[in-house]
């Protein structure tokens, strides 16, 4: 399937956990890793169907009271009815680091070998970030808005990792990372990024191209089979929407 009759494809996004089936449908022909902040918000949205979203199981780490209500029984009981683990990290800014690191460590131990996609923040800690995914080795990993240095990245594939970039980023960062592990993504509604909703890829996906020299449809097309090896890499495949699996299974 070439580029130009993919749908777009945004790695990391926040959406309304009571988003209704006409909000969705206004997003366009698209598939959205849709983040939640905290387990009650997860919970909100275990049964939904939504064939173009692929909702998440998280714990925001700059939300303190997502950290207050923590419970790790309750996430895991949670956790087999989600393709997607997000989002999930630690947070510089976000106080309580101690609280931070102990549930971050606790949910990268109850993933580590669950067949799911992990979308990781790591605003201010980068470097220690990456060293947790060295200690828990989970098989999804995908540093969303990732700031890290040369040699954070460099340590970060060593552990498989693959990263979500969006329009806030500079070519800089994106010329470091390798191709074949990159996913676009909005984070909406991050204002940074200058998204007008979840799947508005056009300036990343312009962005992209200019950094690889590739046409926007080549560089939808990429990314896409990136999903693809990641999918299949940690076993999450078996749990995606099936419109969304079929896509990856007939690029």
């Amino acid at each position: 399937m070439t580029g130009s009759r993919l749908p777009a494809l945004d790695a990391h996004a926040h959406i309304a956990p009571d988003v209704t089936p006409a909000q969705i449908a206004a997003l366009g022909q698209s598939v959205v890793f849709a983040m939640t902040r905290s387990v009650h918000e997860a919970r909100q949205v275990r049964n939904r169907r939504d064939q173009s979203l692929i909702w998440g199981i998280g714990l925001h780490p700059g939300v303190a009271a997502a950290r207050t209500a923590w419970d790790s029984k309750q996430f895991t009981e949670l956790l087999g009815s989600f393709a997607l683990v997000g989002e999930i990290g630690l947070d510089r800014r976000g106080g309580d680091l101690a609280r931070q690191r102990s549930i971050f460590k606790e949910v990268l131990s109850i993933v580590r070998n669950e067949p799911v996609l992990v979308s990781i923040h790591s605003s201010g800690a980068a470097t220690e970030v990456v060293e947790h995914l060295h200690d828990a080795n989970p098989r999804g990993a995908i540093l969303h808005w990732f700031n890290g240095d040369a040699s954070d990245i460099t340590r970060a594939i060593e552990t498989d990792a693959y990263f979500s970039v969006n329009a806030a980023m500079s070519e800089d960062q994106i010329r470091l990372l390798p191709q074949e592990r990159v996913l676009c993504e909005t984070d909406f509604p991050a204002r940074k990024t200058r998204a007008r909703k979840p799947a508005d890829m056009q300036r990343i996906e312009q962005l992209l191209s200019q950094v690889w020299n590739k046409t926007p449809e080549e560089v939808r097309a990429t990314t896409w089979w990136n999903l693809r090896t990641l999918s299949e890499r940690s076993g999450a495949m078996e749990r995606l929407p099936e419109p969304v699996a079929d896509t990856l299974l007939y690029l």
